[in-house]
C-alpha cells in the first residue's frame, strides 16, 4: 500500500457559515488520512455531522478552518474541472430519472474529459463498458434505470464514479435505502475496488457490522466528541464503539463485535450442548429474558440433542421431561409449565 496520503485533513474544523461573522462549528481538530488501496468507513449516530464532514472533504461546502489535502494539494487550490479528476462522489439520494440507460448514466462520469460539447469518443465508451462490467452489471448497458432495483442503480452510480478515473471516491450513505443483501453486496464491491483498482474509498454508513468485517480503517464521529480513527480491532479493544454508540439498554459486546439489547433476566435455566443449535437456543432464551448457564442448580435444564430424532429435551424442576423438535415449541412448553 502506498504510504502517501491520498486524502488528509489537518486540524480541520467543519460546520456552516451563518452570516458575515457567525459560524456554526460542528467538529474541530479533525486529523485523518486515507491512502491508496484503502477502504475506510465513517460511522456515527444520526445528527453526528457525517454528511457535513463528507461534503467538506469533497469540496461541496467550505471548511471552517484547518486544511484538507487531496493527493498532496490543498483542496481549495483545485479548479472545478481539476477536482473532478481527483475526487468522485456518490450521494445518498435516490435517482429520479426517466428514459436514461445505465450506459447514459455511467457515461456522465467521463464529463471532465470531454470536449465543449460533451462528446465521448471510442476510448471513453470502452471505459464506460469496462466500469459497468467492473461493478457486476454485465449486460445492463442498455437497461433503463427505472427498470432496475435500488441496488442495481447504486451499482450504476458507483460505475459512474469509477469511470471518472479519480484516485479518490467518497460515498455518503449510498446503502441507506437498500435491503440487507444489497448493502452487503455494495460494501463488498467497494472493498474489492479499493484493493484491485488501488483507489482510496471513503464510505459514510450506519452499517457497523459490515464496517467491522470489511473496512481497513474506521472513523468514529459523534456529537461533542473528537473524531477517532483506527483499524476496527484497535477501536473495539479501546472501547471506541462503546463510547460513541452505547445508550441506556443498548450495549456493545466487545467479544462479538455487535450490539445487544440489555433485558431484565427473569430466571436461570441450564443449557447443555454444543453447535449452532446451542447458540441459537441460548439466543432465544436470552431474548425471552432467561439467564442461561452451564452450572447445575434448582432450575430447568435443556439438553441439545442433535443426534437423536429429537432436537431439545426439557427437564423441569418437578421431574417432568419434554422432547421437542423446534425452539418455538420449547419456548411454548416453558411458558406452559
Amino acid at each position: 500500500m502506498d504510504n502517501t496520503a491520498l486524502l488528509e485533513s489537518v486540524n480541520l474544523a467543519v460546520g456552516y457559515n451563518q452570516g458575515s461573522s457567525r459560524q456554526l462549528v460542528l467538529h474541530s481538530k479533525i486529523n485523518v488520512q486515507l491512502h491508496r488501496g484503502e477502504f475506510a468507513c465513517l460511522l456515527g449516530p444520526n445528527g453526528a455531522g457525517k454528511s457535513t464532514l463528507i461534503k467538506t472533504l469533497s469540496g461541496f461546502i467550505p471548511k471552517i478552518s484547518g486544511n484538507v489535502l487531496v493527493d498532496g494539494t490543498h483542496l481549495e487550490s483545485y479548479k472545478r474541472n481539476q477536482l473532478a479528476k481527483v475526487v468522485s462522489v456518490v450521494l445518498t439520494e435516490k435517482l429520479q430519472v426517466s428514459n436514461m440507460t445505465v450506459f447514459d448514466l455511467v457515461a456522465l462520469g467521463r464529463t471532465p474529459y470531454t470536449d465543449f460539447f460533451g462528446t465521448i469518443g471510442k476510448h471513453d465508451k470502452q471505459l464506460v463498458m469496462q466500469a459497468i462490467n467492473d461493478v457486476g452489471l454485465q449486460g445492463f448497458a442498455n437497461r433503463q434505470l427505472v427498470c432496475m432495483s435500488d441496488g442495481e442503480r447504486q451499482k450504476a452510480m458507483i460505475a459512474k464514479a469509477l469511470v471518472q478515473d479519480t484516485p479518490l471516491i467518497i460515498l455518503d450513505e449510498p446503502t441507506a435505502f437498500l435491503d440487507l443483501p444489497s448493502k452487503i453486496e455494495i460494501v463488498q464491491l467497494l472493498k474489492k475496488l479499493a484493493e484491485e483498482k488501488q483507489k482510496g474509498i471513503l464510505l459514510s454508513t450506519h452499517d457497523l457490522d459490515l464496517a467491522l468485517q470489511l473496512a481497513d480503517k474506521i472513523w468514529l464521529l459523534g456529537q461533542g466528541r473528537e473524531l477517532e480513527s483506527g483499524i476496527p480491532e484497535d477501536l473495539v479493544l479501546a472501547d471506541g464503539f462503546r463510547r460513541f454508540f452505547e445508550k441506556e439498554g443498548i450495549l456493545f459486546d466487545n467479544e462479538r463485535g455487535s450490539f445487544k439489547v440489555q433485558q431484565k433476566q427473569l430466571k436461570a435455566i441450564r443449557v447443555v450442548g454444543a453447535g449452532i443449535e446451542y447458540k441459537w437456543l441460548s439466543h432465544a432464551l436470552n431474548r425471552k429474558g432467561y439467564q442461561t448457564t452451564e452450572t447445575e442448580g434448582d432450575y430447568p435444564q435443556i439438553e441439545v440433542d442433535k443426534e437423536a430424532n429429537k432436537a431439545y429435551v426439557l427437564h423441569q424442576t418437578d421431574g417432568s421431561k419434554h422432547e421437542l423438535r423446534t425452539i418455538e415449541d420449547l419456548l411454548e412448553q416453558i411458558t406452559l409449565d
